[in-house]
């Protein structure tokens, strides 16, 4: 399942500042979120007050888990991927795609890295292990915090237990 957070943005134009939800995750094996971000739809919230629409650069992480792979986007370092993908290689394991996924700057190289995951030109590492000690331990570490592991794991554990 995709997650949006809150946020309070500034707009670009006019300077004010206005509440928006933004996407942490987005899962691509679902069409609609796919073409969000292959079409440059995805967090480009409108201002309020002038209207003007724009790309907040805000890092999220685009997942296919029918595919298997998961990438970055990450306009500028965010120091909670780096807790993150501790978390999910404790979980999943350390060669684990989500542990795995690379962080992309560039707008046009992320969407060229999905690509290349659906051709098959790049492959992704199964996840292997499941620890549900490692996400009772990020449920009470990141209680505050805005991550995305439990709604993703939630999705897991059917495809993980069913093997």
């Amino acid at each position: 399942m995709s997650k949006l957070i809150d946020a309070t943005i500034t707009c670009p134009k006019c300077g004010k500042q206005y509440p928006t939800k933004l996407f942490r995750t987005i899962w691509g094996e679902h069409e609609e979120c796919r073409n969000m971000v292959m079409n440059d739809k995805i967090n480009g919230p409108e201002c309020p007050h002038c209207h003007f629409s724009f790309k907040a650069p805000f890092p999220f992480m685009y997942v296919d888990v029918n595919k298997g792979f998961a990438v970055w986007w990450e306009p500028y370092y965010d120091a909670t991927i780096d807790e993150d993908l501790k978390g999910y290689a404790s979980m999943f394991g350390a060669d684990s795609y989500y542990a795995q996924a690379p962080r992309v700057k560039d707008w046009n190289e992320f969407k060229q890295t999905i690509h290349r995951y659906y051709t098959g030109e790049l492959k992704a590492n199964p996840i292997t292990k499941f620890d549900l000690g490692a996400l009772k331990q990020q449920k009470t570490v990141r209680q505050e915090k805005s991550g995305c592991l439990g709604v993703m794991l939630a999705l897991l554990i059917l495809p993980i237990a069913a093997s």
